[in-house]
């Protein structure tokens, strides 16, 4: 019983002058963003959730422009901090109800959010601070701390700098910190430092030939990966390794190549329309499209082919732990077949191998390469999952 006004007071609720909620809408309006919000003083019993964010930063017109295009930036849920020219700091949420993809990424029961997801973080933070440029690839990658959900979802931040340019090239450094917090929501000690890369950017362009001959030449040589039948289909593949369908992007081995010095592998790549799941968003479920912007599924076929070979030649399951250099040389058409080459180049210490993978259309004609992708061993292979490829 009583006022409206004496009801609020009692649940903790506080509105808003009408001033000022015309101020809040307008710098909504203004900054643009793809997110619905309400703006409102506290909403007490009412925010259940605690869902209560900082107000908006004031951005630049052709960022807000890239922001309204729903379909890209998944992993950006806001913007923490922007400075134009310079560096942005970015918040995702990462949940395994928003992103299905999670649960398929798990190691006994924990969702651990996949390395080449972390480099899309990095990739996307990079396009919205420098929006007049696209990416061509990562470098000096160093995949440390492991960002696993124990308790629901998990708040990230990603942290992205412009480091140096040269002529039409810019480099951006990226890492993603998180905090610990305890079981009263606390935070404790300094951020926690998960990943950390390099992003490399090429200005938009008509002609970017000087660009992909450079990027060719900076390339690994490893030949053009081999066509024909599979010899090893990914039901063998996933019997070795713990990916669920949505992030089983390896479709099958070809053959055995390289030497006993080098031994190699060359297999099916397939992209994300390709996997045995394809909704990685749930968003996807309902039809709806993510975009995604440095081509992670082709990167994680990489990385597990691989890992294939340090298995079948070391008896060893591995990680991937860093990448010296990689480039992206084109986004493929939908029904292409891609067929990607790994060579493992040598190995340090503490039992890490060393390798260079080229990815390759149907028409034969490189889409992406790694160089350098260091895998660091995480145990034995069981006896009865070794096995031998005829090279």
């Amino acid at each position: 019983r009583g006022s409206i006004e004496a009801i609020f007071e009692a649940a903790g609720i506080e509105t808003l002058p009408v001033d000022r909620g015309v101020q809040i809408f307008v710098d909504e309006i203004l900054c643009g963003g793809k997110r619905r919000v309400v703006a409102c003083g506290s909403l007490g019993q009412m925010d259940k959730f605690d869902s209560f964010r900082a107000p908006p930063l004031r951005l630049p017109g052709g960022v807000s422009a890239v922001l309204e295009n729903p379909e890209r930036f998944p992993f950006i849920d806001r913007l923490l901090a922007f400075e134009e020219g310079e560096s942005l700091t970015g918040e995702s949420t990462l949940s395994v109800s928003t992103m299905p993809f999670l649960a398929d990424h798990s190691i006994e029961g924990t969702p651990y959010h996949p390395g080449v997801m972390a480099l899309e973080m990095f990739a996307e933070h990079a396009l919205l601070l420098c929006p007049d440029y696209a990416i061509a690839g990562f470098e000096s990658v160093e995949f440390g701390l492991p960002i696993k959900l124990m308790k629901g979802e998990m708040k990230v931040r990603t942290l992205v700098s412009i480091n140096k340019s040269e002529g039409d090239l810019i480099w951006v450094k990226a890492l993603i910190e998180s905090d610990l917090i305890n079981s009263k929501g606390q935070i404790l000690g300094n951020p926690r430092q998960h990943h950390q890369a390099v992003v490399r950017l090429i200005r938009k362009s008509e002609d970017l030939t000087g660009h992909f001959v450079n990027e060719l030449a900076s390339s690994p040589r490893l030949g053009v990966p081999s066509k024909g039948e599979i010899i090893l289909p990914p039901s063998f593949i996933y019997e070795r390794y713990f990916h669920g369908p949505r992030f089983q992007s390896h479709g099958g081995v070809l053959r055995g190549v390289g030497s006993e010095q080098t031994p190699g592998c060359d297999a099916i790549a397939l992209m994300r329309h390709q996997l045995p799941s394809t909704d990685q968003w749930s968003s996807e479920s309902d039809g709806e499209a993510v975009l995604l912007e440095c081509l992670p599924m082709l990167i994680e076929a990489g990385f597990q082919n691989a890992g294939l070979v340090a298995m079948e030649v070391d008896g060893i399951s591995s990680l991937p732990i860093g990448i010296g250099w990689s480039s992206i040389l084109r986004v493929p058409d939908e029904g292409e077949e891609l067929r990607l080459r790994s060579i493992l180049t040598g190995r340090g210490e503490g039992g890490v191998t060393i390798h260079d993978v080229t990815i390759y259309g149907s028409d034969d004609s490189p889409v992406m390469s790694l160089k350098d992708l260091h895998l660091k061993s995480m145990g034995s292979v069981p006896e009865e999952q070794k096995f031998k490829l005829n090279r």
